[in-house]
C-alpha cells in the first residue's frame, strides 16, 4: 500500500446507509490508492461494514426528519471538518448543499469535483420557489468552483450544460454497481413473476406497469411483486384490488432486493417524465442485469443508457403502455433457453461496461489527471 496516498474528502449533504451506498462505494474500491474520509452534513449510518469513516455535522437525536432541518445550519461546521482533514482533493456528491466542499477546497487550494445525480440539475432548471432556488444558487456554484462536473448518464450531462455547467468540464461517469455482490442466482429457481423496484411515485412509473400486469394476466399468467414505499401507494393498491396476481413487498433491504431479483423472469423500471424531473441513470436497472434479469424500461431520461435494447432487455416509448405490456409479455412468454441466453449477455454488459470496478477505475484516473499524478 503506497504511503502517500493522497487524501480525498467525499462530501455531500444528507447521507443515509443504507440506501445510499454509492457515495462510499469508489472510496472503498480504491482504499489502497486513497486515503478517504466521508464529510456529511447529516449522516445516518446504519451499517457497519463500511471502512470508510463517516464524519457527521449535525449532532444525533431528534429523528432523521428533524436532524435534516437542522443540518441547514450545519454547514459551517461540515466545512471546518473538511479542512481539518486537509484533503488533496474535495469531491462533492450532489451540487445542492454544496457550500461547504466549495468553500475548503477554495481554503485549501485543492481541486473539486462534483458528482452530479439529477436532483441537483433539475433543481438548477426549474429554481421556482424559495427552496429551489437556494439549491439552484449552490449548484451553480459548484458548477463554477469545480475543476470536473462527473455526470451519471450522457443524458443528465446535456441538461447540466442547459442548466449553465462549463461544457469543457462535464464528463459522463456512469456511477457503476457492484458485480460481486448482484450475482446471478440458480436459474432452476427462476419464477414467472415480474418485479418493480422503487418508490411509490408517478415519476417511477408503477401505475403503468400495474396497468399492463392487468391487461397481460390472462395471456400471460404471472406475479407482479412491486417492491418500495411512497405516496402513490394507496392509490396503486386501489387500482390493482382484486388482482390476486398483485403483491406489495414494501420496502427491503439490498439482500432481500437481490434475493427477488434472482427469482424473476424480468425487471421493469417504467420511469417517466413527472413534474419536470427524468430518471438520471437508473441503477436498478443494472442491478437486475447484473443478477442476470432482463429489464424493461421507458425511452426516458438516462435510464436506456443502461441497458443494451434488444440484447439485454427492451426499451420502449415513453408512457406507452401497450408497448410496456408486449415487452414484458415477450420476456414471459420467451423460450427457457433464449431468456438464459440474454440474461448471460445481460450480465455480461454490466461486468463489462457499468461495474463498479470499472468505474472506479475512470474516477481514479480523473483524481489523478487534476493532482498529476497516478492514482
Amino acid at each position: 500500500m503506497p504511503a502517500d496516498r493522497p487524501r480525498v474528502a467525499i462530501t455531500t449533504g444528507a447521507l443515509r446507509v443504507p440506501p445510499t451506498y454509492f457515495v462510499l462505494q469508489h472510496a472503498q474500491r480504491l482504499a489502497d490508492r486513497i486515503d478517504a474520509e466521508v464529510f456529511a452534513r447529516v449522516a445516518e449510518v446504519r451499517d457497519d461494514s463500511l471502512g470508510v469513516p463517516v464524519h457527521d455535522a449535525t449532532p444525533a437525536g431528534g429523528g432523521w426528519a428533524r436532524r435534516t432541518r437542522r443540518s441547514l445550519l450545519r454547514g459551517t461546521v461540515q466545512r471546518r471538518a473538511i479542512e481539518a482533514f486537509a484533503p488533496a482533493l474535495v469531491h462533492q456528491h450532489f451540487g445542492t448543499w454544496a457550500a461547504p466542499a466549495v468553500a475548503a477546497a477554495r481554503h485549501g487550494g485543492v481541486p473539486l469535483v462534483t458528482t452530479l445525480h439529477g436532483y441537483d440539475v433539475f433543481a438548477a432548471l426549474s429554481a421556482s420557489g424559495l427552496g429551489d432556488r437556494t439549491r439552484a444558487r449552490s449548484v451553480r456554484a459548484a458548477f463554477g468552483a469545480s475543476a470536473r462536473l462527473l455526470a451519471v448518464s450522457s443524458f443528465l450531462a446535456e441538461r447540466a450544460i442547459a442548466a449553465g455547467a462549463p461544457a469543457e468540464r462535464v464528463q459522463v461517469h456512469y456511477q457503476g454497481i457492484d458485480t460481486d455482490f448482484f450475482t446471478p442466482g440458480d436459474d432452476a429457481a427462476r419464477e414467472p413473476f415480474v418485479v418493480f423496484v422503487g418508490a411509490l411515485a408517478p415519476r417511477k412509473g408503477p401505475q403503468d406497469l400495474i396497468r399492463a400486469s392487468l391487461g397481460l394476466a390472462a395471456s400471460a399468467p404471472h406475479r407482479l411483486v412491486l417492491v418500495g414505499a411512497g405516496p402513490s401507494e394507496a392509490a396503486l393498491r386501489e387500482l390493482s384490488s382484486g388482482a390476486g396476481h398483485i403483491d406489495f413487498a414494501g420496502s427491503l433491504d439490498r439482500t432481500a432486493v437481490r434475493g427477488l431479483i434472482r427469482r424473476a423472469r424480468v425487471l421493469v423500471l417504467p420511469t417517466q417524465r413527472h413534474e419536470g424531473w427524468q430518471e438520471a441513470a437508473g441503477l436498478v436497472l443494472l442491478e437486475a442485469q447484473s443478477c442476470g434479469t432482463p429489464v424493461v424500461t421507458y425511452r426516458s431520461g438516462g435510464a436506456p443508457e443502461m441497458i443494451d435494447d434488444g440484447r439485454t432487455g427492451y426499451v420502449v416509448p415513453e408512457r406507452d403502455q401497450d408497448a410496456l405490456g408486449d415487452a414484458v409479455g415477450r420476456l414471459l412468454r420467451m423460450p427457457d433457453a433464449e431468456h438464459r441466453e440474454m440474461a448471460r449477455t445481460a450480465r455480461r454488459f454490466v461486468v463489462e461496461q457499468r461495474s463498479l470496478a470499472s468505474s472506479a477505475q475512470e474516477l481514479a484516473a480523473h483524481y489523478g489527471e487534476l493532482l498529476g499524478r497516478t492514482i
